[in-house]
């Protein structure tokens, strides 16, 4: 019966993490354009709400969560020095590995309607959703939740494995070049998350990594 009992329990936790998987993915909509809106034509103020109160109201939930599925606190005071030393190599580190592979790819990706929100008056609030809200909402659920939680039973070299694979796929949909980029990010934060156990260095690396990106893709393009 116990058996049984830890299997349905596993099984409405996963349950429960695809929906939360969609649920943080709310924010995000505010860095896009909505519908009949241009670069000249934006309603700041509502995209700012909703970014700022979805994220509050979504954090709560994933908190909660979380305390209930990882026993460990979110965030360490202890060797932070260390531990966010350690998230910026893996960030450069992971985000080399990315450039080689785009670079075999030999492949443009880039996102035309990012580039366009970047050079818009929502691009502040495209750099704050990249670097802050979507890595902490997504490590808290990733390596906190999946990785702490749910997988925690496991060894941690599987556990390292099925968050990084799930995370890329997640993220990559299909077999591509793109989703063997995000494997790479994917295995920097639960890597990093098992060397630390500390969500705010992995939060960063994210945020780090995203911030690589955004500079690379729409930054420097508009200089060329």
């Amino acid at each position: 019966m116990k058996v049984l009992k830890d299997i349905k329990n596993r099984v409405l936790y996963i349950c429960l993490f695809v929906i939360l998987f969609v649920i943080i993915q709310i924010p995000t909509i505010s860095e896009d354009f909505f519908r009949g809106e241009s670069s000249k034509n934006i309603n700041l103020f509502l995209h700012v709400a909703i970014s700022f109160f979805s994220t509050i109201i979504i954090f709560l939930i994933i908190d909660t969560v979380y305390r209930r599925l990882n026993p460990k606190p979110m965030f360490l005071k202890n060797s932070m020095i260390r531990n966010y030393s350690f998230a910026a190599i893996f960030a450069l580190f992971s985000q080399a590995l990315q450039f080689i592979i785009t670079l075999l790819e030999k492949g443009n990706d880039q996102d035309l309607e990012l580039f366009a929100v970047s050079k818009s008056r929502l691009a502040p609030l495209l750099i704050i959703t990249l670097v802050v809200i979507s890595p902490l909402l997504e490590v808290v659920l990733w390596q906190g939740i999946l990785q702490g939680g749910i997988l925690k039973d496991l060894s941690p070299l599987f556990s390292i494995i099925i968050t990084s694979v799930l995370f890329a796929f997640a993220h990559g949909y299909s077999f591509n070049y793109g989703t063997l980029e995000l494997l790479c990010s994917g295995i920097a934060y639960s890597l990093l998350y098992y060397v630390t156990d500390d969500l705010g260095s992995v939060v960063f690396c994210h945020g780090l990594s995203n911030f690589i990106v955004y500079l690379i893709n729409f930054v420097f393009e508009l200089t060329i």
